[in-house]
């Protein structure tokens, strides 16, 4: 059983009525750990805002405020290229995250995804060491994977 955040972020839509139940079934990518990605899966906010039922911006304000995570415009940093690669290019790509600094012992992740305990567990156990959770706009952290990861 993956937990790949599934349930947490159920209850944040669709208790709070931003979404029917159906359409976070529709919506919901559904991991497939055997697949080899040449391209970052696509965050369930972003299926929300390309099909427009709820924007990424909507989505993130919502994310954000239930979690008290910062947001972090990742398109805007000096993210360490060199350093992001030191991760696996399977975990970053198919759970859209992107360990991008480092800050004394810990580790700076962006997501779209923050209830993801399977990619936390997967990048945890490449670093060991603390990490720290930014919220970041899905459309921009795909792009900056992308770059990263050719």
């Amino acid at each position: 059983e993956i937990d790949d955040g599934k349930q947490a972020m159920q209850k944040l839509f669709v208790e709070t009525k931003c979404i029917t139940a159906q359409d976070f079934d529709q919506f919901w990518p559904k991991p497939n750990l055997r697949e080899a990605l040449r391209h970052p899966k696509e965050p369930f906010i972003h299926h929300l805002s390309e099909r427009g039922i709820q924007s990424a911006e909507k989505s993130l304000k919502l994310i954000c405020e239930k979690t008290r995570l910062p947001f972090l415009p990742i398109d805007k940093y000096d993210v360490d290229v060199e350093f992001a690669r030191t991760f696996s290019k399977e975990t970053c790509m198919r759970w859209c995250v992107l360990p991008f600094d480092r800050m004394s012992k810990s580790v700076l992740v962006a997501t779209a995804n923050p209830f993801n305990k399977q990619a936390e567990r997967e990048i945890h156990t490449h670093t060991k060491t603390h990490l720290i959770w930014y919220m970041t706009q899905p459309s921009e952290l795909m792009k900056v994977l992308k770059k990263i990861f050719r």
